[in-house]
């Protein structure tokens, strides 16, 4: 699973935050050549941020949208709450999934999201997947950040790792509720 973890870069240009699995030293926002790892501090700011933009999600009160109607944020990335019952799991446990995208490093001719997913209020995210998608000349971000979503939607290896990510996080929850009896 360590493999999959990605790196906190900076750029130091402009400021901005990132995260890639490979090191690049491009900026995906200013496009200058000065992105250098991120030190501790800024690892903790990134981190921040990410955890604002759930807790901005979490906000609001309790909906159960489908994948139609799933509000999207952006920032660098964006993220959208699913209810397990959406998946025909017959649970309360809301998802929590976020997806970082840009152009690949490694292909400028193609556009990677990363999938990440934790059980709302969880503390720790676990890594879905990652979508791959030709590139397009003069897309905007909100057009991407369309894109990327519609592929999830119509991805059938998503929605069986999702279903796998909340039927796991189910039998930890239960296999923790016997330990705590237990006691």
């Amino acid at each position: 699973m360590g493999a999959v973890i990605e790196m906190v870069l900076t750029c130091d240009n402009c400021g901005f935050l990132f995260s890639r699995t490979k090191e690049t030293d491009q900026c995906p926002d200013c496009g200058k050549h000065v992105v250098r790892p991120a030190n501790e501090i800024e690892q903790e700011e990134f981190a921040a941020r990410m955890a604002e933009l759930i807790r901005e999600e979490c906000a609001e009160a309790p909906r159960f949208p489908n994948l139609v109607e799933t509000e999207i944020s952006m920032l660098s990335s964006f993220s959208f709450r699913l209810p397990a019952t959406a998946l025909q799991i017959d649970s309360q446990m809301i998802v929590d999934i976020i997806v970082e995208y840009g152009e690949s490093s490694a292909d400028r001719n193609e556009l990677v999201g990363n999938v990440w997913a934790r059980q709302e209020g969880g503390l720790t995210t676990n890594f879905l997947m990652s979508v791959h998608l030709p590139a397009k000349q003069g897309e905007t971000p909100k057009e991407q950040v369309n894109r990327v979503f519609a592929a999830l939607n119509d991805n059938d290896s998503f929605k069986v790792k999702l279903f796998d990510f909340v039927t796991g996080q189910m039998a930890h929850d239960a296999q923790f509720n016997l330990g705590e009896g237990a006691s």
